[in-house]
């Protein structure tokens, strides 16, 4: 797509409309709201619109696009890494669709997309992201206060995962179908080249690794390249939609109303699948441990898990079951298991009465539990710890780089 530079005469004109400032004030309410300049750079960070007048002072200062958090937060002023679960009151799931072939192409995922939530009878809206995809915005007041007694505000970014890895998998097979049918062919799709999988998030991504304060652009914001605007779309007219509709003069604001959904029974099919996936894991015979006599010293450990052991932010409530499992299995006593888990807990900002329920339910555990292997994702590389050196491809669990190191140790000894 053709990059369009705006002037700055183009962009007051735009962000000075009060509708439009109303609009994005009101939506921005209890959220980040940062500035984008015409280089993509961010303004700084935690920011807000404390006013719709900010807007137009902001593109004063060079703001060329608005991007809001995913999550809420109570004061995002006074958000850091420290206080995230203190501060989230809430999140939307997000659902990003970006497509390198073409605006068509994202589209198909989008109707599948558009099908799915139907089915679920969410309450949300659709927007073009301005340039190459469209983004739905399920809105927080679908989600339960409560998920298996966990305060669903502390689920993220765990909760808005599991739904989007569901999600692919339900669209997974049509959109391959539906992106072959509209090419004409495999060949087609691939431009010849040859695929080792059929997987169809090669050619249109449907995102699934939102992080911790993670941005979205604004509806009707710009965009810093094209010049296009992200507007919002009926669900039932997307089949029709046409670039040519998100042109600044072609633009007509309608206010977002958020309207209240169900999305229990959604939580509860996702969550199925998830254990499932997670048993399927568990069981898998390629897991091949090695069990090692002795303890096992911090020097033998994984990339993965002394990255953890440094301090991390994003991935805290599951890297303590990594933390744990992965030290027993190290034959740590659980005196120093507990010690060492605890420190770290409040090292990276969480509370030690989570901390101390996790370590109790794991010595009450008769048998040994082994840490995720490699090939989970949600616990290794969506928290992004996974940097492998060359000992990693040998193994599938990071138990067992442990083992292996240990082993070369002693025998050098």
């Amino acid at each position: 797509m053709e990059q369009v530079k705006l002037t700055k005469e183009q962009l007051l004109k735009y962000y000075s409309n009060e509708k439009l400032q109303k609009i994005l004030w009101t939506f921005g309410k209890n959220r980040e709201v940062v500035a984008r300049n015409i280089d993509g750079q961010y303004f700084k960070r935690p920011n807000m619109l404390l006013y719709p007048k900010d807007i137009l002072k902001q593109v004063m200062l060079g703001a060329v696009s608005f991007h809001c958090s995913v999550e809420r937060w109570r004061n995002p002023l006074l958000v850091n890494e420290r206080n995230y679960d203190e501060q989230r009151i809430g999140f939307d799931w997000i659902i990003d669709i970006d497509s390198s072939l073409g605006i068509e192409e994202a589209k198909i995922a989008a109707k599948l997309v558009r099908d799915f939530l139907d089915k679920y009878r969410l309450s949300y809206f659709l927007k073009f992201s301005g340039r190459r995809g469209f983004h739905f915005c399920i809105f927080w007041e679908n989600f339960p206060k409560e998920i298996n007694y966990n305060r669903t505000e502390f689920l993220y970014p765990e909760l808005p995962k599991i739904l989007a890895s569901f999600l692919r998998e339900r669209i997974k097979d049509d959109l391959w179908s539906g992106l072959i049918k509209y090419k004409g062919s495999i060949r087609e799709l691939t431009n010849g080249e040859s695929i080792e999988d059929l997987n169809p998030f090669k050619f249109v991504e449907v995102e699934k690794d939102w992080s911790v304060r993670h941005l979205f652009r604004a509806p009707y914001s710009l965009h810093e390249k094209t010049g296009l605007v992200s507007i919002l779309i009926k669900p039932e007219n997307l089949e029709n939609f046409k670039l040519e509709d998100a042109k600044i003069e072609n633009t007509k604001f309608e206010e977002i109303k958020l309207e209240k959904g169900e999305a229990t029974k959604l939580i509860v099919d996702a969550y199925d699948w998830f254990s499932k996936q997670k048993e399927k894991t568990e069981i898998n015979p390629k897991r091949e441990i090695v069990f090692y006599r002795g303890k096992i010293t911090s020097e033998c450990f994984p990339p993965c898990i002394q990255k953890i052991l440094s301090g991390i932010i994003d991935g805290r409530k599951r890297s303590v079951f990594t933390l744990i499992t992965f030290l027993r299995s190290c034959n740590w006593p659980m005196i120093e298991v507990e010690k060492t888990v605890l420190e770290w807990g409040r090292k990276v900002g969480l509370r030690d009465n989570y901390t101390k329920s996790q370590l109790n339910w794991h010595k009450r555990q008769n048998k040994n539990i082994l840490p995720p292997n490699c090939e989970n994702d949600l616990f290794y590389k969506d928290i992004g710890i996974c940097n492998p050196l060359p000992l990693c491809e040998k193994i599938k669990n990071p138990i067992n780089f442990a083992i292996l190191k240990a082993g070369k140790k002693k025998r050098k000894k």
